[in-house]
């Protein structure tokens, strides 16, 4: 792509003056249009070092409403950054429906500059444009429209920029050793820019490359391209909305079977109940301080039935754990600013960073049961959710997480015990809500969408594990001992 770019091109003052403000007042009319209509949209400049991206930004935001954009200049990571994947920082910079996010540098820079260093870095790479191109396209599936440019200038150009930076007193400070590092291997670095701007060319996604020397062929082309883009995609975005019709991500992951049952023999003793649990919270005392040590990230995910005991197992697995490293994220329906974001947003931002756990009660496997059951999203987005929740599993395990996913099944007998139960109980009715007795209507809806949910993403590397829980010390026990079990296999 950067060959065939020709770095040749001007556009004279005269031309440049009579075509730059009809796009500046397009721009500004299809932000209006953008707001009025929720459509998220994300642009990223990129480019070489001394390619012009801090002004063509500039230039390119004077005729926006600043209230309605957010600019990222993305750097070295911070600390918190660097104990979570790659894409995660970016993630928690996506703009909210009817807003546009710029980015002065974006995910290329960072894995560019993070996963091209010392051994093995061909492989990083390769995952890296595989976490790139799953995010760009699940945010295009939910109607984001992504614009990405590459200023492209030449060896000779970027030394003539770089020098006249660096002997200017008031940007003397922007030029640093690492940039003349940089432009030594400009020639090096050109087959690696090539093939990755190639692999991520992608139709919800494409690149436009410009030829940067002429700063008014620049910016004229950036404006070009981010008006035409916008003009392109909105009817369709629209078009989707009217018709209902989605896209949906493509992935086949190999799925391991799973059996729902309730019932599971009774651990009759209370001693024995006991002393497992007790003997269990040690180890996993124990383990999390070894995956602390360790840097290694743990999920751990509970879904199931009303009032088949989530939070009373959630709190002994908890009992001894050090508060300073876990967290319990507890899941509700989203609120108002939630729903203005991809629905995967709000529980990526807050996944566990290395050395970490987060308990989830519930989860976003939400999606494809409340949501799909109550009708809180259509039937492509919650068919399309399989592949998205899937891929996003996939990728937190690559990355070096672990990822525990329990299922707590209660049979109706035993759930209309407990809710009668907390109905007469002082202590315990604030846990009943008429909610619970509508979701208990839909038994067999919800039994269906969780057939579903185990046949499409109880895959190998995140499997989920049934608890039998009519019996709630058995429940707690097997959780825990499973809990163990997993983490001293992820610590082998």
């Amino acid at each position: 792509m950067l060959k065939k770019c020709d770095l040749t091109k001007k556009t004279d003052e005269k031309t440049f003056a009579v075509k730059i403000v009809p796009l500046q007042q397009r721009l500004g009319e299809l932000q209006r249009q953008l707001r009025d209509e929720r459509i998220p949209v994300i642009i990223v400049i990129e480019g070489w070092n001394a390619s012009g991206i801090t002004m063509t930004i500039q230039e390119l935001i004077r005729f926006l409403d600043p209230r309605g954009f957010t600019l990222s200049s993305i750097g070295v990571p911070t600390e918190e950054e660097q104990k979570h994947p790659l894409m995660w920082r970016f993630w928690n910079r996506i703009p909210a429906a009817g807003r546009i996010g710029i980015f002065a540098r974006g995910w290329y820079s960072r894995a560019l500059a993070e996963e091209t260093d010392g051994p093995g870095w061909e492989q990083r790479m390769d995952r890296a444009i595989g976490s790139i191109n799953r995010f760009e396209r699940e945010l295009s599936d939910d109607r984001t429209i992504i614009v990405k440019i590459f200023l492209h200038i030449s060896k000779k150009e970027q030394k003539k920029r770089l020098l006249l930076r660096e002997t200017n007193p008031l940007t003397s400070w922007m030029i640093t050793k690492g940039d003349w590092d940089f432009h030594r291997e400009y020639d090096a670095y050109i087959p690696v820019f090539d093939e990755f701007l190639k692999k991520t060319d992608t139709p919800c996604a494409p690149w436009t490359v410009i030829g940067a020397t002429d700063a008014n062929h620049t910016l004229l082309t950036c404006y070009q391209t981010v008006v035409k883009t916008l003009e392109k995609n909105i009817p369709v975005i629209l078009q989707k909305k009217k018709s209902g019709k989605e896209t949906r991500s493509r992935f086949s992951p190999v799925i391991v079977p799973v059996t729902r049952r309730s019932a599971a023999p009774d651990l009759r003793e209370k001693k024995e109940y006991e002393a497992r649990v007790a003997a269990a919270q040690k180890k996993v005392r124990d383990l999390q301080y070894l995956l602390y040590k360790r840097n290694i990230p743990l999920a751990i995910v509970f879904e199931g039935r009303d009032a088949a005991g989530k939070g009373g197992t959630i709190m002994r697995l908890a009992h001894d754990l050090n508060p300073r490293d876990y967290s319990v994220m507890p899941v509700s329906a989203p609120n108002d600013y939630e729903k203005e974001h991809h629905y995967l947003w709000r529980f990526i931002r807050n996944y566990p960073a290395a050395g970490h756990i987060t308990i989830y009660d519930r989860s976003w496997y939400g999606r494809v049961l409340v949501e799909r059951v109550e009708g809180f999203c259509t039937k492509q987005e919650y068919k399309r959710a399989y592949s998205e929740i899937n891929e996003m599993e996939e990728e937190f395990r690559n990355w070096g997480g672990g990822l525990l996913k329990f299922w707590l099944e209660v049979s109706p007998e035993e759930q209309l015990k407990r809710f009668e139960q907390r109905e007469t109980d002082p202590l315990k009715q604030w846990k009943i809500t008429d909610e619970d007795w509508r979701n208990r209507e839909k038994w067999d809806l919800y039994g269906e969408a969780i057939d579903e949910m185990f046949a499409k993403t109880s895959t190998k590397y995140a499997p989920w594990t049934v608890i039998e829980s009519d019996d709630k010390w058995y429940a707690r026990t097997k959780t825990l001992e499973t809990a163990v079990a997993y983490c001293e296999k992820l610590l082998e």
